[in-house]
């Protein structure tokens, strides 16, 4: 974190020349993919900050903080770091969506352990756990063929192919929702996913504001 210090310093003594602070930040692929860039981007332009981010699962992102590989990290886990604060920063609200060909195709006479055995499922990876989440509410817990897709844009290119069902942030699908083009196999499930903001105790005063910005660009967003 010494390069944050250093930044800190330069803030209380202009004579000094100014470096450009780097951060190297952990987080989901379906934040990144909607509401990231929306939160943080006025606050990097103005503290001339560069970020270097990481796309990872929550279980790789923490284990990347333990390793003092990144400064923070954002994901769905409440397990704080030693030595490093956790907060919570929103909700994102995914919805289990697919083509209403698809829907007709697969789930015509609706939701049942059968047609939940046999729907070709999309999962970003193997370690989703969002899709086995959806399926215990309905209370399946077999096994379902399903493509792996680890990138959010690409994950709603393949429902909108009518390739499978899959769970996607309200947010990111709601173009596709109004115009019809992709629809719930059960109007009636979501799952709801809250967010938390892992990051070192000791960051120096950029990410103490970077915290704030987040928090409070996650409570102004009625897309959260």
């Amino acid at each position: 974190h010494v390069q944050l210090l250093e930044r800190d310093l330069t803030k209380s003594i202009p004579a000094l020349s100014e470096p450009t602070a780097r951060l190297r930040i952990a987080l989901n692929a379906d934040s990144l993919a909607t509401w990231w860039a929306a939160a943080v981007g006025n606050f990097c332009a103005e503290e001339t900050l560069l970020l270097d981010l990481v796309v990872e699962d929550q279980d790789i992102g923490l284990r990347r903080m333990r390793e003092g590989d990144v400064a923070a990290c954002l994901c769905s886990s409440p397990q704080p770091v030693a030595g490093a604060r956790c907060v919570p920063i929103g909700t994102m609200t995914y919805m289990p969506l697919a083509t209403p060909d698809y829907v007709h195709r697969y789930f015509g006479k609706g939701l049942s352990e059968t047609s939940l055995k046999n729907a070709p499922a999309i999962v970003f990876g193997p370690n989703d756990q969002l899709q086995h989440r959806f399926l215990a509410q309905c209370g399946y817990h077999g096994t379902f063929p399903h493509h792996l897709c680890p990138s959010s844009e690409g994950f709603v290119k393949l429902a909108l192919a009518g390739m499978g069902y899959g769970m996607i942030p309200e947010m990111q699908a709601r173009p596709e929702i109004s115009a019809g083009r992709l629809v719930s196999i059960a109007p009636e499930q979501t799952l709801e996913v809250q967010l938390y903001w892992h990051f070192w105790r000791h960051g120096g005063g950029v990410m103490d504001r970077l915290t704030n910005a987040l928090r409070s660009a996650a409570t102004l967003n009625s897309n959260m």
